[in-house]
């Protein structure tokens, strides 16, 4: 790549993929692709190049490049969010009171962790059995929900309990989010 003249795909493409990098590697600056080798783009190819061992010449040859790319795929990898899972089948209507299902295990687990941060959710044990403790935990779910308070897990109850979770417990910071 041509660093006198470097515009356009190219150097958008370097650009995008430093700035996801920088994610990372806060050494580097966090660029605005815009398609232009300028000094934002020299000067994070070549912190690029000392952060990872290469003759720091600010040029993109093919080691670079390839460097380059080899290390945006791992970042990819680490920033992209782990797999979801479904943990409340939609086939099946609903859980009712005493059943017992694997799949309520880490529903309970949920529950346990909202009550860190939820005042009426109690912590209960993780023993797959809609038990008393999780009926009442479901229970005040749906009445805070405006739910029918069945006790039972449905569909709406599930989601509600999901929404939660991922408000008070899961949600996580995004990249761009950085500590002076």
């Amino acid at each position: 790549m041509d660093t006198a003249n470097g515009k356009g795909g190219p150097v958008r493409e370097l650009q995008t993929m430093l700035r996801t990098i920088a994610c990372v590697y806060w050494e580097i600056p966090y660029l605005v692709p815009d398609g232009i080798f300028g000094e934002s783009t020299l000067e994070a190819v070549m912190t690029f190049q000392r952060l990872f061992s290469l003759p720091v010449t600010g040029t993109v040859d093919r080691q670079t490049w390839d460097s380059i790319f080899q290390e945006f795929c791992i970042v990819l990898r680490k920033l992209s969010p782990p797999r979801s899972t479904c943990l409340f089948p939609y086939s099946q209507e609903c859980i009712h009171p005493g059943q017992e299902t694997p799949m309520l295990i880490p529903i309970q687990g949920m529950f346990c962790a909202l009550s860190r941060f939820l005042e009426g959710i109690e912590h209960s044990p993780t023993n797959g059995i809609l038990d008393v403790k999780t009926e009442s935990n479901l229970r005040m779910l749906q009445r805070c929900g405006g739910l029918p308070e069945t006790g039972e897990l449905d569909a709406l109850t599930w989601d509600l309990l999901s929404r939660l979770y991922e408000t008070f417990v899961s949600c996580s910071p995004h990249c761009e989010i950085r500590d002076p």
